[in-house]
């Protein structure tokens, strides 16, 4: 479409590149980027996501618990490290949910720190990048009050390891993605089908969720990996649609390089989520 003044072009660019959006702009946002169509639909659908922020790198804090990606975790005293096929998953993150914005309510509800894990394979010799993640991933939740230890990785495998970076969190609306192979979006907007393609969506996104855009993210949705599994079905199914839980991205802060630009996607069954239970999640990972 030609715009024909330079103020609509004004309005246009103050939308994309201004402070990042809340819930209540994704209305204007949509019909900004020619969703007007689809605007109370985006509305109703759309999802508070936390997006993970570095706060402070280098150095692990003395308190038990508090939020940060990589370094040695603080598991619950008595649980295990979670292992696959025998051998050490790689610590990712752990989130203490009190930490979390207001929108992540069904997490804060909950208390206690989330502890997120998965396995990478390494080139023998290797043990910075990662060639594959994703075959077993795990979630530990140390439930309010339990007592934590922090934990060197065991022996007998390889893991990732991450540089300790504490973390603050951006508050963003989420929208369902494209899904995998379609034109049509994720549920629960899976009869809708947006015009302008793929670009649009995701410029219509970067407005959203504001620059830089980072893809680790607590809650939301998810995102149709290159390649789909059984995990990923269970996010576009109508019903009884998993929610998205995770996602650990590619990201020159937080140091995560698994394959090419890899990303790691976990979800859970609503019933979970609503019980406070994370050992049941499935996972996908995907790369460029």
């Amino acid at each position: 479409m030609r715009l024909r003044t330079t103020g609509i072009l004004s309005v246009l660019l103050a939308l994309t590149v201004a402070a990042p959006a809340s819930a209540r702009d994704v209305g204007k946002i949509a019909k900004a980027h020619g969703y007007g169509a689809i605007a109370d639909q985006l509305v109703a659908a759309s999802r508070p996501t936390e997006f993970f922020r570095p706060a402070g790198t280098g150095r692990l804090p003395g308190v038990l618990g508090t939020s940060r990606l990589g370094g040695d975790p603080d598991l619950p005293v008595g649980v295990k490290w979670p292992r696959c096929k025998g051998k050490p998953q790689s610590f990712l993150a752990q989130v203490r949910v009190s930490d979390l914005p207001s929108g992540a309510g069904e997490l804060r509800r909950l208390g206690g720190t989330l502890l997120f894990f998965t396995w990478v394979e390494f080139e023998e010799g290797e043990t910075e990048y990662g060639m594959w993640a994703g075959d077993c991933s795990a979630v530990l939740y140390a439930r309010p009050g339990a007592r934590l230890k922090r934990t060197v990785a065991p022996g007998g495998g390889t893991v990732m390891r991450l540089k300790p970076v504490t973390l603050r969190f951006a508050e963003r609306p989420g929208i369902p993605d494209f899904a995998l192979d379609s034109d049509h979006l994720m549920p629960p907007l899976e009869d809708v089908k947006p015009a302008g393609g793929f670009d649009g969506w995701f410029s219509f996104q970067e407005a959203l969720y504001g620059k830089p855009f980072v893809e680790t993210k607590l809650l939301g949705y998810s995102v149709a990996p290159n390649g789909g599994d059984a995990c990923s079905a269970r996010a576009e199914r109508p019903k009884d649609t998993w929610r998205h839980l995770f996602t650990m991205g590619p990201d020159d802060d937080f140091g995560f390089e698994v394959a090419d630009a890899g990303r790691l996607q976990l979800l859970i069954s609503p019933a979970d989520l609503r019980a406070g239970r994370f050992d049941r999640v499935c996972g996908t990972f995907d790369s460029a």
